[in-house]
């Protein structure tokens, strides 16, 4: 049995270390899906690579040169954090943002992390926005609390709601019972009791378990009326 395992894990070894030359062989032949890979095999330290900032700041370089969008996105993050490279926040933003008009989501979010960290709020806000145009529920979700409960640049409820209502259509269980509640209370729209239940009825088809329990009371209520 012994003899079984040592066989085993020499196999093992030996599958991963031509999985890694066969990477390698790629990256090196200029392929940049290949080039990323390698990278964040060295920035981990994982799958038969030592960890190594520099090596892997080194090939996220090379595929970034091919606009590869995650090598892009992790370029912004080693010169955010001065992983293998000197810190530069000014680098991080150009790498982050040119991520981004390459499609990374992953890009956008770091993006307003980052500036939210440094307290530069409407460059957050901004980046926000554009998440939200390209339908980020969270990014709508966070926006529409952010105008409704007023700490948005130039909040206004009626961006709120719209906010909300990208978010909903995509069938957002929170953005539902939010709108539900906006109809409830009247906070951007006109009061309307039918809105009001047909979207707690959308948030609980959603799964929001809050709505859910808001129409079981509410079932409950009217059967004990009946009886």
């Amino acid at each position: 049995m012994k003899r079984f395992w040592c066989i085993a894990c020499a196999l093992l070894v030996l599958s991963s270390c031509h999985g890694i030359y066969k990477l390698r062989r790629q990256a090196v032949a200029g392929d940049p899906v290949a080039q990323y890979e390698y990278g964040r095999r060295f920035l981990t330290g994982q799958k038969g690579v030592l960890r190594s900032y520099k090596r892997a700041f080194r090939w996220f370089s090379k595929a970034a040169e091919s606009r590869e969008p995650r090598a892009m996105a992790a370029m912004g993050l080693c010169y955010e954090r001065g992983i293998g490279v000197n810190r530069s926040l000014s680098k991080a933003r150009r790498w982050y943002a040119a991520a981004v008009d390459e499609g990374n989501d992953d890009a956008c979010h770091s993006l307003v992390q980052m500036e939210a960290r440094a307290g530069n709020l409407t460059g957050a806000l901004r980046w926000l926005e554009r998440m939200a145009d390209d339908d980020s529920v969270p990014a709508q979700l966070m926006l529409a609390n952010m105008h409704l409960n007023g700490s948005a640049r130039n909040a206004s409820v009626a961006e709120g709601i719209r906010y909300l209502r990208y978010a909903a259509m995509q069938g957002d269980g929170e953005a539902c019972l939010m709108l539900s509640t906006c109809y409830a209370t009247g906070k951007g729209v006109p009061r309307n009791e039918e809105l009001m239940v047909g979207w707690l009825v959308n948030a609980a088809e959603a799964g929001n378990q809050t709505a859910v329990d808001i129409l079981t009371q509410s079932w409950k209520a009217k059967e004990n009326q009946k009886n």
